[in-house]
C-alpha cells in the first residue's frame, strides 16, 4: 500500500535539497535554471520532468511542489531568460543606431530556448499564453528612438534578424505572429528582404 506524502514531508525535502546542492540557490531556482538549459537544447515537447529534476540535482516531486504544471515551469524559465535579455539590451544597445543587430552572442541561452519554442510555428508560445516580449520590446525601442522610421521597415528588420539567425522558413510564421504581421505584410517584407519587387 502506498503512503500519501504530506506537504510537510515535501517541504522538508525542498529545504534539504536547497542546502545540499547549492546553499546560494533555492531548489526552485535550480529547477528553473535546469529547465532553461534543457529548453535551449530541445523543443519543449521533448523534455520530461525526470530530466529537469536530474539536471537540477533534485527530486522530481519538487517540480510539482513549486509549479502546478510543466507549462508553468517553462513559462517561468522563459520569463526569467527574457527579462534578463531585455535588461541586457537596455544596458548595451546603442539606440542612436536605427537598426541595431540582434546577435545570438548577446544572450545565447535565451536565443536557443526561444528558437526551440518557435520551431512549431508558435504552438508552444500559444499553449503558454506567452506573448512575444523581446520582438515587441525591440519594435517599441526602435520606434521610440526613431519615430521617423516606417513601422513596417522596423518589423522587417526584426524579422530578418531573428529569422536569419535561425532559418527563415522555420521561424518566420512565429515571429510574424509576434509582430502582428498579416499575410500581405509578410509577403511585402519578404519581397523587400529578397529584393523581389
Amino acid at each position: 500500500m502506498s503512503k500519501i506524502r504530506k506537504t510537510s514531508d515535501i517541504s522538508a525535502e525542498a529545504h534539504e535539497s536547497d542546502s545540499a546542492k547549492d546553499p546560494g540557490k533555492s531548489a526552485r531556482q535550480r529547477i528553473v535554471e535546469a529547465a532553461q538549459v534543457l529548453l535551449a537544447s530541445s523543443p519543449p515537447q521533448m523534455i520530461v520532468n525526470r530530466d529537469i529534476a536530474e539536471a537540477a540535482g533534485t527530486r522530481q516531486s519538487l517540480i510539482y511542489y513549486y509549479f502546478t504544471s510543466q507549462e508553468e515551469l517553462f513559462k517561468e524559465a522563459m520569463t526569467q531568460l527574457t527579462d534578463a535579455y531585455i535588461e541586457q539590451r537596455r544596458r548595451t544597445v546603442d539606440r542612436s543606431e536605427p537598426f541595431p543587430k540582434l546577435p545570438i552572442s548577446d544572450h545565447e541561452l535565451w536565443w536557443k530556448a526561444a528558437a526551440n519554442f518557435s520551431a512549431d510555428s508558435g504552438q508552444s508560445y500559444t499553449r503558454l499564453r506567452w506573448g512575444y516580449p523581446v520582438v515587441n520590446f525591440e519594435l517599441n525601442e526602435i520606434l521610440c528612438h526613431h519615430p521617423e522610421l516606417d513601422p513596417m521597415e522596423v518589423k522587417a528588420h526584426i524579422l530578418k534578424e531573428i529569422c536569419f539567425n535561425f532559418g527563415w522558413v522555420r521561424y518566420r510564421d512565429t515571429v510574424a505572429v509576434g509582430l502582428d504581421i498579416d499575410a500581405d505584410e509578410l509577403r511585402a517584407i519578404e519581397n523587400r528582404l529578397y529584393d523581389l519587387d
